[in-house]
């Protein structure tokens, strides 16, 4: 099994001038393994603006990319050389937080714990989308009364109108762009 640690420049170049004395099929997993750490670094930026950890983005980088998908506890301390305690955070951060985008599963006669993504629960949380632009907007409209009772800032006040226009136009159109997205799923998986 080859495992590559990438986080700099100088093992890129370094992987290139070792490629060209290596046969095709190693510097295609080398050209892989170079673009899922990648990958899993601009994941772990995303989320970190998202409001979560770099490390909890890399977490699910490496659960998004790797093959078979899923890694054990131990796997993902050593893949993004991480300390243990790191990943636990983490992975209790990913499968407890409102989506529950992780998971983990065992194997027969193996106590290791294996993480995995939970589409099933990726998907429920896609369902609640409506429900939560919802809550914001009803927030938001009593944010918006207090402001203009007290007399506050218009400028402010007027973007968040905007804000709400925008919440209030999703809910309206959200359940009909659902019900658009599962009838095209179904008509792709039909047979031809």
């Amino acid at each position: 099994m080859l495992t590559i640690h990438y986080f700099g420049s100088e093992q890129t170049e370094l992987i290139e001038v070792c490629c060209s004395f290596v046969p095709e099929l190693l510097r295609e997993t080398l050209k892989m393994e170079e673009q899922k750490k990648i990958f899993i670094e601009r994941i772990g930026v995303r989320t970190e603006k998202m409001g979560y950890s770099p490390l909890a983005g890399r977490i699910l980088g490496a659960l998004l990319l790797v093959e078979p998908p899923y890694m054990s506890f131990e796997e993902l301390c050593e893949y993004l050389s991480a300390s243990k305690s790191s990943i636990s955070t983490n992975l209790n951060l990913l499968m407890k937080d409102g989506i529950g985008m992780v998971e983990y599963f065992t194997m027969p006669g193996d106590r290791k714990r294996y993480f995995r993504i939970s589409v099933q629960n990726w998907m429920c949380h896609l369902d609640k989308i409506p429900d939560e632009f919802e809550f914001s907007n009803a927030l938001l409209i009593d944010i918006l009364a207090y402001r203009k009772k007290h007399q506050l800032e218009i400028n402010l006040t007027n973007e968040l109108e905007r804000i709400s226009s925008f919440y209030q136009f999703m809910m309206k159109k959200l359940p009909m762009l659902i019900e658009e997205w599962e009838e095209y799923n179904r008509n792709q998986n039909k047979p031809n």
